[in-house]
C-alpha cells in the first residue's frame, strides 16, 4: 500500500502554501464565529485523518454524528460538514491509495447498490414535479450522502477489531449524549431529556438502539472485569435515560430490539429472555412506582400527539399522488393545502406550523411515491438481510463474539426502524450508520470462511 506521504512532498512549497491559507481561513471564520473556527479546525484534522487512515475516520465520524445540537447554529449544522468532508476525504483516500474497493463493493452488493442508485435516482428525479424543486434536489443531496457510507464502511472495515471499533464508537456517542441530558439544564426544559440531539424522541431512538449494542459487548467481553462493570453500568445510565426521555417510541423501540434478541438470538437466546424479563421489570416498576405522575400519565397516554391527524393528512396526498409523490421533503410544504376536506382534523396548529409525516416510511410513499418507498424497503431489506447471513456465517464458524455483535447490530436497526414508524428519521446518521456496518460485517464473515476453508485444505490440516 503507498503512503500518502510517498506521493506527495508535504514539506514543497505549494503545500505549505496551501497550509497557510488555511490557517488563514479558519482564523478569518473563528473571526465571523468561534464556532465556524472549530468546526474548520476539526474539519481539517479530520481530513487528514480519514485520507491517512480510513479506518480511524470512520470511528471518529461515528462518534461525532452524535453532537448536532452542539456543532450548529441557526441552519448551520457542523456534523454535516463532517459528513462532507468524510465523503471528498474518502475520494482523496481513493485517489492517493490505487484500491479496488469501490468495485469489490459494488461487485459484492450488487442488489443494494441497484437499490441505493434507483432510490437515490428517484428521489433527485422528484425535483421535475416537486413544488419546491430545490427542496427535493437538496434532500437528494442528504440523501446521497449517506448513502456513501456504504461504500466507505466496506472500504474501511477489514478486520473484527474494526467492527468492535464502530461499535464502540457508537455506543460512546449515545453515552455522551446521554450524559449531556442529565448534566445539561436546558436539555430538561420541556420536562423531557433531550440529550445531545435536542430532541426527546431521537434521544430515546438513539439509547434505544446502544443498549442492546453496549450488552453485547459486555457480553463478549471475557478477561476484564472491571470493564464488564463499567459495561453494565453504562447500560443503567443509558437505561435511565431512555426513560427520562418519556419518549414512547423509544421505549417501544427498545422493547422491539429485546423482544427480536429473544427471536433472534441463537445461541444467546437464553440469556436474552432473563434480559427482557429484567427489562419488563424495569421498566414497569419506574413509570408504575417512582415516576412522577405527569410521567406515568405522558408515557401510559393513548392518544398520538396529534401524529393521527398529521397520518390522516398524509393519506389524503398519497391518494392524490400515490405513484410520483409530492417530490422528496416536499410533504410539509403541502400538507396545509389539505387540510380543508372531510374529515375530522384536530391538530389545527399544522395551519400554523407545519409538520413532517412523523412516520418515515408514510413519508417515503407521500413524497417518493409507491416507487420510493419499494426502493427504501430493497434497501432495509438487503442490509437486514446481510446482517442476519454474516451472524449465521459467523454462527457457523463458531465465532461467537462476532456473531453477537453482527445480532446486536440487527436488534439495534430493528429499533431504529421501529422508531421511524413514529418519527421521520430517515435522513439520520444512527440509522445509515448501522446499514451501512450490515454489508461489512457479510463481507467480514465471507472472508473469516474463506480463510477457515483455505486452512482446512492446507497439507497436514487434518493432523
Amino acid at each position: 500500500m503507498t503512503h500518502t506521504s510517498e506521493q506527495f512532498d508535504l514539506l514543497s512549497p505549494w503545500w505549505l502554501a496551501c497550509l497557510a491559507l488555511v490557517c488563514v481561513g479558519t482564523g478569518l471564520l473563528a473571526g465571523v464565529d468561534p464556532l465556524y473556527g472549530l468546526v474548520a479546525a476539526v474539519s481539517i484534522t479530520f481530513a487528514v485523518v480519514v485520507i491517512v487512515d480510513l479506518t480511524v475516520g470512520v470511528v471518529l465520524f461515528t462518534g461525532l454524528s452524535f453532537l448536532d445540537l452542539l456543532s450548529s447554529t441557526g441552519s448551520f449544522s457542523g456534523t454535516k460538514v463532517i459528513g462532507v468532508v468524510l465523503f471528498v476525504s474518502w475520494l482523496a483516500h481513493i485517489a492517493t491509495r490505487p484500491w479496488d474497493g469501490v468495485r469489490s463493493f459494488v461487485a459484492s452488493n450488487s442488489g443494494l447498490v441497484v437499490a441505493l442508485v434507483a432510490m437515490l435516482g428517484w428521489c433527485a428525479l422528484s425535483f421535475a414535479w416537486a413544488e419546491s424543486p430545490g427542496t427535493a434536489l437538496g434532500g437528494a443531496g442528504r440523501y446521497a450522502l449517506d448513502m456513501s457510507l456504504f461504500p466507505i464502511m466496506f472500504a474501511a472495515v477489514r478486520e473484527r477489531k474494526h467492527v468492535i471499533w464502530v461499535v464502540v464508537a457508537f455506543i460512546i456517542g449515545a453515552e455522551f449524549s446521554c450524559v449531556y441530558g442529565f448534566l445539561d439544564p436546558a436539555s430538561h426544559a420541556a420536562g423531557r431529556q433531550t440529550g445531545s440531539f435536542g430532541d426527546p424522541n431521537a434521544e430515546g431512538t438513539v439509547l434505544a438502539a446502544a443498549i442492546p449494542l453496549l450488552i453485547a459487548i459486555a457480553a463478549v467481553i471475557r478477561r476484564s472485569a472491571r470493564l464488564k462493570l463499567v459495561a453494565s453500568i453504562g447500560v443503567a445510565i443509558m437505561f435511565l435515560g431512555l426513560v427520562d426521555t418519556l419518549s414512547r417510541e423509544g421505549i417501544v423501540a427498545l422493547g422491539t430490539a429485546m423482544v427480536a434478541a429473544v427471536i433472534f438470538g441463537g445461541r444467546w437466546r437464553r440469556r436474552a429472555v432473563p434480559l427482557l424479563v429484567i427489562g419488563v421489570v424495569a421498566t414497569c416498576g419506574y413509570f408504575f412506582v417512582l415516576a412522577p405522575l405527569t410521567s406515568f400519565e405522558r408515557v401510559t397516554a393513548t392518544n398520538t400527539s396529534g401524529r393521527s391527524s398529521i397520518w390522516a393528512i398524509a393519506w389524503r396526498i398519497v391518494e392524490d399522488h400515490p405513484v410520483l409523490g409530492v417530490g422528496n421533503d416536499n410533504f410539509i410544504l403541502v400538507e396545509g393545502a389539505y387540510l380543508n376536506q372531510p374529515g375530522a382534523i384536530q391538530a389545527t396548529y399544522i395551519i400554523v406550523t407545519p409538520k413532517v409525516a412523523h412516520d418515515a416510511f408514510l413519508e417515503a410513499l407521500v413524497d417518493l411515491g409507491i416507487p420510493g418507498l419499494l426502493t427504501l424497503l430493497a434497501v432495509l431489506g438487503y442490509c437486514l438481510s446481510a446482517g442476519v447471513r454474516a451472524a449465521r456465517i459467523f454462527e457457523r464458524s463458531g465465532d461467537d463474539q462476532m456473531e453477537l455483535i453482527s445480532r446486536a447490530v440487527i436488534w439495534a436497526l430493528l429499533a431504529v426502524l421501529t422508531s421511524n414508524l413514529f418519527v421521520s428519521g430517515e435522513y439520520a446518521k444512527y440509522l445509515w450508520i448501522p446499514l451501512a456496518l450490515c454489508p461489512a460485517l457479510l463481507a467480514l464473515a465471507r472472508r473469516t470462511e474463506e480463510q477457515e476453508d483455505s486452512a482446512d485444505l492446507l497439507p497436514g490440516a487434518a493432523a
